[in-house]
């Protein structure tokens, strides 16, 4: 049985999943450019609008909108772009070692939105969840 879910969370949701899609295509598909940035002034001045984001103004009041697999999905990939902002602003490591590492961490990021948007598409009631229920 599908539950209904009210207008207010329907708009949390969706500002949610709005937030991570715009941070996860900066961090993504900026990175030659903030990497290239980095690499010639070596200022790490211009990260942090990389990685703003409205997640960090939601309120627990806000969240408490959402299911559980959302919260969880909310925090593994606001977790790891937290890890990825901390490692950029504080590594020593060599430009080339950082754009490595940033690639591994968009890969893994990359994984976390699907699985986010996944939580969060079900949740609004645009996909259904699989059941192993057969169809009769």
């Amino acid at each position: 049985m599908k539950i209904k879910i009210s207008e207010e969370t329907q708009r949390m949701l969706m500002l949610l999943k709005l937030d991570a899609k715009r941070l996860f295509e900066r961090i993504k598909y900026r990175s030659p450019e903030y990497m290239y940035e980095f690499s010639l002034k070596r200022s790490r001045d211009h990260f942090p609008a990389v990685f703003n984001n409205r997640y960090e103004s939601s309120t627990i009041r806000d969240l408490m909108l959402c299911g559980q697999e959302v919260i969880a999905g909310l925090d593994q990939f606001y977790s790891l772009v937290d890890e990825m902002r901390w490692y950029l602003n504080h590594t020593q490591d060599m430009p080339n070692r950082m754009e490595d590492k940033v690639h591994s961490y968009v890969r893994e990021l990359e994984k976390l939105f699907e699985t986010l948007n996944l939580y969060i598409d079900v949740e609004m009631g645009l996909l259904k969840e699989q059941t192993n229920e057969t169809d009769s």
